[in-house]
């Protein structure tokens, strides 16, 4: 199994159409990619959470983010207001530590591999984690290249030791460990990882690459062909989770013949080095999965002799959240970004393939909505793991939807129990369920609902919370019965608001306990004190 993990790709970045509802971008291109959503499962109903932190704790343990063995809601803390006070206090993280790491005692994905034998590595951007060697030593990874406690590097390229130093490296924010993939690019390198997979690039531009700083997104792709030569003969989960497409978007950020690609495609648009930036970065994504599907289809398989590798593997290619618009990402028709509740902030790309048909179908676009805490128990599946028991998961195998085309049905959820305000995104406490078509959203603030058929209105454009009240209290019990049973925090009234006054009917959730009020009765939530989710009684 190989988890490709990019980091803020949009739902509309890739230039097929299978994995946004038919809006491909008209200026990126990923062939590789879009080749493996043809060849593979697509489901273009897939959600993460809203920021990196909280969406790769789900996907490592399987749990949603109110679970005590997660506990991750955001990168840094849920009281990320800048000059603005509003009126409720973002909740501690770590269930009340206030820590954006796995904790120890939870189970990842890998150790469940790992236990029936299965060699496990991990490249790249890990971030949840208290220090690099946590990787290795409590979450379940064999091997750990570059990833640390740092959510993004501050440039693309390697860089020269400090004075007195051989070689290249990568800056302080990737773990050293990847620093052996760093050395700058040779003439065989460009002519065999570089050249074959070179589409439409001017003439000369990648030969220019010989004896330039290696890029990070290569370097990753290198340390999993490698880590594939040295673990083909035995079972492997190997989790490369780039950096690419994080900001920095610069043109100092691409690889040179990239950033040369997309300028001449652009010379009759509109001048924009962010978007075209951004482009090269896509591609270079790209590349990273050709050259790792290549590798696995050009490796014979040690343990099926005259098959390929690649028959005996699954690749999964996903995003850790929605694109940064503001940086020149595409979500197609999703209205919002990272960081946001809105679909553009939570809906990804979702891609799984393998070239044997039966471990994955080919050709099959599945509607079913899915989310990240899905991928444990789908790995876990066909490793033949078993997740502890005292891990509660909340993700589904997958394996029926992939083998046989099955459809799964049942809610997903997302909950931030704080303030993500800064730049353009302006995200308040709120909680949110999809079922089926229809996506129910809770704002704390405001205690109102909003409902969108988001399968006719993928960009919420028309809210029908007014005219559809039997589906929003349908879903919004779906909603308040899965906070109980998450025993999920939420945001409190903040010291200097004063207490905050409602009038509540119906049921209400707080301090982990659902209450019913049989009538209208006034209710005064004083600061200090949780800002209750309210379902108002069916009228």
């Amino acid at each position: 199994m190989v988890v490709v993990l990019a980091d803020d790709l949009g739902w509309g970045d890739l230039s097929t159409g299978r994995t946004n509802g038919g809006h491909p971008h008209r200026l990126h291109r990923t062939p590789a990619i879009d080749d493996r959503a043809r060849e593979g499962v697509v489901f273009d109903n897939a959600y993460a959470a809203q920021t990196c932190a909280p969406s790769r704790a789900a996907l490592l343990t399987g749990m949603s983010a109110p679970r005590p063995d997660n506990g991750i809601f955001a990168v840094t803390d849920l009281d990320r207001v800048g000059a603005a006070e509003p009126m409720l206090e973002g909740a501690a993280q770590g269930r009340g530590d206030g820590a954006t790491v796995i904790p120890q005692r939870a189970t990842t994905v890998a150790e469940a591999v790992q236990e029936v034998g299965y060699a496990t590595g991990y490249a790249g951007k890990f971030q949840i984690t208290g220090g690099a060697s946590n990787i290795v030593d409590h979450h379940g990874f064999d091997e750990n290249l570059g990833g640390g406690n740092t959510g993004a590097a501050d440039s693309y390229h390697a860089e020269r030791h400090p004075e007195g130093h051989r070689g290249r490296r990568f800056d302080d924010k990737v773990w050293p460990t990847l620093d052996r993939f760093a050395e700058d690019y040779t003439e065989e390198y460009v002519r065999t990882r570089i050249a074959p997979y070179s589409h439409d690039v001017p003439p000369g531009e990648v030969d220019k690459l010989v004896g330039t700083p290696k890029h990070l997104t290569d370097a990753l792709t290198d340390s999993a062909t490698d880590f594939i030569d040295r673990h083909a003969d035995r079972p492997f989960l190997f989790w490369m989770s780039h950096v690419a497409v994080h900001d920095p978007i610069d043109t100092r950020q691409p690889r040179r013949d990239l950033l040369a690609k997309y300028r001449a495609m652009r010379r009759d648009a509109r001048d924009d080095d962010q978007a075209t930036a951004y482009a090269g970065l896509v591609e270079g994504l790209d590349q990273s999965v050709a050259r790792t599907v290549d590798h696995l289809m050009k490796t014979e398989d040690p343990r099926n002799p005259g098959r390929p590798l690649a028959e005996n593997t699954i690749v999964v290619v996903t995003s850790d959240n929605g694109g940064r618009t503001d940086l020149g990402a595409s979500n197609g028709p999703l209205r919002g970004q990272k960081g946001l509740l809105l679909e553009g902030g939570i809906r990804v790309p979702w891609i799984v393939w393998s070239a044997n048909p039966d471990l994955v179908e080919r050709g099959r676009l599945n509607h079913s909505v899915i989310d990240g805490t899905d991928l444990y128990a789908t790995v876990a599946d066909y490793a033949g793991a078993r997740p502890r028991p005292e891990a509660p998961l909340d993700g589904r195998s997958l394996r029926g939807a992939l083998q046989a085309g099955e459809t799964l049905d049942g809610p997903r959820f997302g909950h931030v129990p704080g303030y993500l305000v800064s730049g353009v995104r302006d995200q308040r406490p709120g909680s949110w369920v999809r079922h089926g078509r229809w996506k129910l959203a809770h704002d704390y603030e405001t205690q109102t609902f909003t409902l969108h058929d988001v399968e006719a209105d993928p960009g919420e454009r028309r809210d029908l919370a007014g005219r559809r009240p039997e589906e929003v209290q349908r879903l919004g019990t779906t909603l308040l019965e899965w906070l109980d049973e998450t025993d999920a925090p939420l945001a409190t009234v903040r010291r200097t608001t004063g207490p905050v006054r409602l009038t509540v009917h119906g049921r209400t959730y707080a301090d982990g306990e659902v209450t019913v009020h049989p009538r209208p009765e006034r209710l005064v939530v004083r600061p200090g004190e949780e800002m209750p989710f309210v379902l108002p009684a069916a009228s």
